[in-house]
């Protein structure tokens, strides 16, 4: 289960929810485990899903999905029981004598279940009656819900309270569970393996589109999809790939890559020279190197955002870059690619309810963060530094080999991975 079910009834105890509707891709599949393929695709019309957690223990939580969805629904690893759907369907009618496989007997049970009501809100309201949460305080995921939804629940159930509670959810996942974890951990291993293939075709006469679609192979073929690719040599920012920029001797590559896999992000950074690095190229890097590891190393239940930012910076300007300048360490990762407190820097004020007063909030076991630094020179080139870390209960952890260096291209003795 992805769900910090701990956490989750603890805050809601702090905020005095009696209840939460999740709504969005993400918040559904992490309090259920069902990705929908109609929610992403299609954001408006008869597409939402929602999960219904009430915080009495005697009512059980509930999924609601849309017609067209029970057969995505039947072979997926759902933990919820209740599963309802909405909307129009026909029953399932299988010829007679005909063994139907597991996954098929699930999506015949789906259908023979009849429908919550016509439509998302309707059946909402009558699954939050059955709950016994007609008049109770409910936290609303309005940022996965059409336009007037909290509005039409609020005038078919007016002895209830809805509140928009999106930003409930992101504090709830600040802190991973185990299973997160895993799951960060594999999509961290296939962005490495796909970054080393794009690593492994950079020569000179190599064109940057070539690259990209070895970045989108190789995630592809492990069932992720690329959330982007930033990849330019010798141009200064983060810019996306040209497909016929060729490679020539003397170009630094820099590469800030991010793809999901089974819903879970990752983000890492390479960077290489077509040759034999420069003495500035070399210093530059080193310099970036020194000041994001020193960061790394300071990782640790307790210690502040800002503080991880303040060592990154010394020890940049020390190892030789004085004027150097930056606006963030780093940032969470997870379900999406930044959560909250988003960028890892100075304090920056919060005015929400369901979130803490700053950014600046204390580390603590389960956290999961990236630390980089990047240095862009129009007419130069790029340089990045980026590590993916789990924050443990005596530091940190890696999730994926710590090994980084300004590579020579192509490569030679270098491994990639």
């Amino acid at each position: 289960m992805l769900t910090n079910k701990e956490r989750l009834l603890a805050l809601m105890d702090r905020y005095a929810l009696d209840g939460v509707v999740a709504a969005t891709p993400e918040n559904v599949l992490y309090m259920s485990g069902f990705a929908s393929w109609k929610q992403r695709n299609y954001r408006q019309g008869d597409s939402q899903v929602s999960v219904l957690f009430p915080r009495d223990p005697a009512q059980s939580p509930a999924l609601l999905i849309s017609s067209g969805d029970e057969a995505y629904a039947s072979h997926q690893d759902i933990w919820i029981k209740e599963i309802y759907t909405y909307g129009k369907h026909e029953k399932a009618k299988p010829p007679a004598g005909v063994e139907l496989t597991p996954e098929e007997k699930r999506f015949v049970s789906l259908l023979d279940v009849n429908p919550k009501g016509p439509r998302h809100e309707e059946a909402l309201v009558q699954l939050i009656r059955e709950k016994a949460l007609g008049k109770a305080r409910i936290g609303i995921d309005q940022s996965g819900l059409t336009e007037g939804t909290i509005e039409t629940l609020t005038a078919l159930l007016p002895g209830a309270s809805f509140l928009r509670a999106s930003s409930f959810f992101l504090n709830v996942r600040m802190v991973k569970t185990d299973g997160e974890v895993e799951r960060l951990r594999q999509t961290a291993n296939l962005n490495q393996r796909a970054a080393a293939a794009v690593l492994e075709r950079c020569q000179v006469g190599a064109a940057e589109g070539e690259l990209a679609a070895a970045y989108g192979g190789e995630v592809a073929k492990a069932g992720g999809q690329v959330s982007w690719l930033h990849l330019a040599a010798s141009r200064g920012g983060n810019f996306p790939p040209l497909e016929n920029r060729i490679l020539k001797k003397g170009d630094i590559v820099r590469m800030d890559m991010g793809c999901r896999l089974q819903g879970y992000n990752a983000d890492t950074c390479r960077s290489g020279c077509i040759g034999p690095p420069t003495d500035r190229q070399r210093k530059l890097y080193d310099t970036l190197q020194a000041g994001v590891l020193k960061s790394v190393e300071a990782v640790r239940p307790g210690i502040l955002p800002s503080q991880l930012f303040e060592i990154m910076l010394s020890t940049i300007r020390a190892a030789g870059h004085p004027g150097f300048t930056r606006h963030f360490v780093g940032h969470t990762i997870g379900l999406e690619a930044r959560e909250f407190p988003f960028a890892l820097g100075p304090i920056k004020e919060v005015n929400d309810p369901f979130l803490p007063a700053t950014t600046d909030v204390l580390l603590e076991p389960g956290m999961t963060i990236n630390l980089e630094s990047s240095s862009h020179e129009l007419g130069w080139g790029s340089v990045s530094v980026e590590y993916s870390v789990v924050v443990t209960e005596k530091g940190y952890e890696h999730f994926i080999p710590a090994v980084q260096m300004l590579y020579s291209l192509p490569l030679q003795h270098q491994n990639p991975l």
